[in-house]
Parts: C-alpha cells; sequence; structure tokens
C-alpha cells in the first residue's frame, strides 16, 4: 500500500469525537494527532480535527492534514436534530505531490431526499435516501453521539461514490492505553467486517472524556499496520486533563 494511500485511510479512518454535556447536545471541541507506519514510513505533520459552530446555528465538522507526502482538507456542514446528524455539504481535496489533485463533493438536499455530487468527470445521485443518511466525515461524529447515549453496536448508511454504504461497530470492552496524557481508561470499538476482507480497525475512546478518540490501529490485509495516537485536546477553548 502506497504512503499517499495510507494518508487517505486516515482522513477515513480517523473517527469522531463529540463532547456533549448531555446527549442531544454538541460542544466545540478540537483534537490533534499524530501517526505511524509501523515499517518505518514516517507520516510527518499534525492531523487536526474540529467541531465549531457558525453564526447561523449550524455546525462545521473538519479534518486536516498537513504533511510533506499530501495535505487533506475535509469538512461537512451539518445540523443536529433529535440526537441526529444531519449533513448539508461535504467537501473533500487532496494535495499530493506524487499523484493527481483529488476532489469529493456531497450535496444533501432534504427536501427532495437525494445527496448529489455535482463534480462533472465523476459526479452521481443517490435518490430517495433514509433520513439518516451520512457523508464520510459526518458518520464520525454520529458514532460518537451514540457511544455518548450508551449504544453497543451502530450502523451507519453513507453516501459514497453513487452508493449506501454501510458502516458496523460495535463496543467491545474497557482497557486502560499509554497515552500522551498519561495512562488513559478507554472504552474499545472494533469496526465489523467480513472475514474474508482480513482488515481490522480498533479504537481506543476517553471514559473520562467519553468518546473522544485516543489512538486507533488499523492492520491491512497484508500484514502492514500503521497507529494513530491523540496528542492534544480542548473542549470549548479549554485544554483537557486527565484524573
Amino acid at each position: 500500500m502506497n504512503t499517499i494511500f495510507k494518508l487517505c485511510l486516515i482522513s477515513s479512518l480517523l473517527f469522531g469525537i463529540s463532547f456533549t454535556s448531555q446527549a442531544s447536545e454538541l460542544v466545540p471541541h478540537k483534537a490533534s494527532y499524530t501517526a505511524k507506519i509501523k515499517k518505518g514510513i514516517s507520516i510527518e505533520g499534525e492531523a487536526v480535527r474540529e467541531l465549531k459552530k457558525s453564526q447561523n446555528g449550524q455546525w462545521l465538522y473538519s479534518f486536516n492534514v498537513k504533511s510533506f507526502i499530501a495535505d487533506i482538507d475535509e469538512s461537512t456542514l451539518l445540523s443536529w436534530h433529535d440526537n441526529q446528524v444531519v449533513p448539508h455539504l461535504y467537501n473533500y481535496k487532496l494535495s499530493a505531490i506524487l499523484a493527481r489533485d483529488k476532489l469529493k463533493k456531497v450535496n444533501f438536499d432534504w427536501s427532495k431526499m437525494t445527496a448529489i455530487n455535482p463534480l462533472k468527470k465523476k459526479g452521481w445521485a443517490i435518490t430517495n435516501i433514509p433520513s439518516n443518511t451520512l457523508d464520510r466525515l459526518s458518520y464520525q461524529l454520529q458514532l460518537g453521539m451514540d457511544l455518548q447515549s450508551g449504544k453497543q453496536e451502530m450502523l451507519y448508511h453513507v453516501a459514497h461514490k453513487g452508493k449506501l454504504r454501510e458502516n458496523h461497530f460495535i463496543v467491545t470492552g474497557e482497557e486502560k492505553i499509554n497515552t500522551a496524557f498519561g495512562i488513559i481508561q478507554s472504552i474499545s470499538v472494533e469496526k465489523v467486517r467480513d472475514k474474508a476482507k482480513k482488515r481490522k480497525t480498533n479504537l481506543w475512546l476517553s471514559k473520562q472524556y467519553p468518546f473522544l478518540l485516543l489512538k486507533m490501529v488499523q492492520v491491512e490485509k497484508d500484514g502492514e499496520q500503521y497507529e494513530i495516537n491523540i496528542i492534544q485536546a480542548s473542549i470549548e477553548g479549554k485544554n483537557i486533563t486527565f484524573n
């Protein structure tokens, strides 16, 4: 697997963080991560994920990576209604040194129940979408909110490449892990896949600050492994600490 593709996987697999005082509220937050490849390839730079509220009451959820290999700018404009993320506009841009730039966009029209990619070369449309349809970034935020409410198993429909794709997760237990903040009690989550695919994705999320992603490990079918770890996080502009 080439290094640029690994960076794209970080974008799609660095799962969302959600901090709420109540299950029905979103709270602005920001977190930074590092990544490393088991075979010694280093991705230099910092991945930053942030949720902030816009002036019109909607929310902007973003993920950005700056590195010597490529830059990623990903965002989704969304609303929060009845404990459900409602996406409106998803944008993705990958600017790479050794590959062509990649652009992705999804417009959600809830009056017509459609998800549309308006880009000319790779445009597509999905009609009659379920009311809980999400994009590749907003489902990550929904995951955190569902964990906040105590769910043990989650299934999401994601509009991607002209299809509704299922993303299935289960809670596997609790575990103490070593982080930049010290030893932290975590909740472990696994992405459910067909055993024949031989790819594994495991996540560890904070128990004290429910569903703050602390760590992710993915093992590819060829045995190659890479890992993401948190280095800093804040809630409403205040850096967090752990007891």
